[in-house]
């Protein structure tokens, strides 16, 4: 399994990894925290799935995030991992993915993984 990881915040990304390490403990996991390190990424063949937070700050809000993806990976899972799921602001955002994670309760991280990764995808 290898997934990208757009997170900000060294330690939430951190956190992230151990979640998933536990249930795929030969895991890659590709984090990315910038515009530039995005846009290299997205020069590489693409991961499994994308989990990113809903902004990196003064670079990218979460849409131009997911429209950057989408573009380069249209066929990739894409799920949000945010620590306001309950902000009425954030709705139509979280709504372009395939699937939202709470950074509050990361225990659901794993299933919500799994649930989207046997989401048959369009041809």
């Amino acid at each position: 399994m290898r997934i990208l990881l757009i997170e900000d915040m060294e330690s939430d990304a951190e956190l992230i990894r151990m979640e998933l390490l536990d249930e795929w403990p030969a895991l890659q996991l590709d984090w990315v925290n910038g515009r530039q390190p995005l846009m290299q990424a997205l020069a590489n063949p693409a991961p499994d799935l994308v989990l990113c937070d809903s902004r990196l700050p003064g670079s990218l809000h979460g849409s131009e995030l997911h429209a950057l993806v989408k573009r380069a990976w249209p066929d990739v899972p894409f799920a949000f991992c945010v620590g306001a799921v309950d902000d009425p602001a954030l709705q139509p955002l979280l709504a372009q993915a395939e699937a939202v994670v709470d950074k509050n309760h990361l225990q659901a991280l794993v299933p919500t993984i799994k649930r989207v990764m046997a989401t048959p995808r369009p041809d």
